[in-house]
């Protein structure tokens, strides 16, 4: 994990570092064991530098270690999309938001990239430290997870769609299926959170993206009835509605809003008419 306190400056790590002096090119930062590390002029605005910055650390295309304030797109360890620049020789260059693109090796590479396209892909480090994408997830992610309890929310990253559902990276570290209802469409790289929806004797994580339980129908019962207050005190949605319109009003499943909805009658709230719903 990136630790955004760190004072060490490490290639690859947010670090905060003490400002040395200014130069014509940029400011000198305190780069520890690293040296001074430069701040690019292009990056600072006009007012005194504070007496520390909090930089991401990376290597130029030289190999020097060089400083940045800004966050590359992907952190080292972090699944997600990035746009492929060039393709040479050596491998592709994806723009992950730094000055020095970074390099997607031929043998990382899952199918064949090209200029203008976005891989799905996972920022890692060789055995030097050096860092790189891979787009072979299955090398970096696990197929089974003991990490969760049920009904514990995670970090989704949408890979891509299968036949069951789709195919998630979980936290970043495991594999994962998400189920969703209907003909809703997910993007790959489009982080979500997701519910572990059940435990499964492989040990694989089954997700959802409803909150399981008494916290999914509390949760959007709350909503409903504050949907119904701004709106006149009726809805034209009901157990007859289409899971889209439902999704798309609430953000959850057709069968969350029926056992929401169901909740709310029984509690003396509403009232549930051929044409909708309505406060009481």
């Amino acid at each position: 994990m990136v630790s955004g306190d760190a004072m060490e400056a490490a290639i690859g790590a947010v670090a905060v570092l003490p400002v040395l002096r200014r130069v014509r090119a940029g400011l000198l930062l305190d780069g520890g064991a690293l040296g001074e590390l430069l701040l690019p002029a292009r990056e600072l605005g006009d007012d005194a530098p504070p007496a520390s910055l909090r930089v991401f650390v990376y290597e130029d295309g030289d190999g020097r270690p060089r400083a940045s304030a800004r966050l590359p797109r992907l952190l080292p360890g972090q699944v997600g999309r990035l746009r492929v620049v060039s393709v040479n020789r050596v491998g592709a260059f994806l723009d992950w938001g730094l000055p020095k693109d970074l390099l997607l090796p031929f043998a990382e590479q899952g199918n064949r990239p090209e200029p203008g396209r976005w891989q799905t892909v996972r920022v890692v480090r060789d055995r030097a430290g050096r860092l790189f994408a891979s787009a072979r997830l299955d090398r970096w992610l696990d197929d089974t997870c003991d990490a969760f309890a049920q009904g514990e929310a995670v970090p989704l990253v949408v890979v891509q769609r299968t036949e069951l559902g789709y195919k998630v990276a979980v936290a970043d570290r495991y594999w994962g299926l998400l189920a969703v209802d209907g003909d809703r469409a997910l993007k790959p790289g489009q982080r979500l959170t997701g519910y572990v929806a059940r435990l499964r004797a492989d040990r694989r994580l089954s997700l959802s993206l409803d909150p399981p339980g008494a916290a999914k129908r509390e949760g959007v019962a709350e909503r409903v009835l504050q949907r119904l207050r701004r709106e006149d005190g009726f809805l034209p949605l009901g157990d007859k509605s289409p899971p889209d319109d439902i999704r798309a009003a609430f953000g959850c499943s057709k069968n969350a809003f029926k056992q929401a909805i169901g909740k709310l009658y029984k509690d003396g709230e509403i009232v549930i008419e051929p044409a909708g719903i309505r406060l009481r």
